[in-house]
């Protein structure tokens, strides 16, 4: 219901079934984290996973990622990433 409601107030329209994900946007930032916020404002209502952001990062070591990934969500900056 959150995801609907985030979705609604962003004036999006609602995820077809049957479509493709909606494209990424293209990442500007220098550093890993910018381009982790680039990809979570791009799609607010999507709960991202270290497993699915690695690979559009182009990063192999996934475990490390996590690892990384897990004090910026305690510390609030990364939401839904872990």
């Amino acid at each position: 219901m959150t995801r609907r409601l985030t979705r609604e107030l962003a004036g999006l329209p609602p995820p077809s079934r049957w479509s493709d994900p909606p494209p990424l946007p293209v990442l500007s930032s220098p550093d890993r984290r910018g381009k982790v916020l680039q990809l979570l404002a791009a799609q607010p209502w999507r709960a991202w996973r270290g497993s699915e952001l690695a690979p559009v990062l182009g990063i192999e070591n996934v475990n490390s990622f996590r690892v990384q990934l897990s004090p910026w969500s305690h510390q609030g900056r990364v939401l839904g990433a872990v």
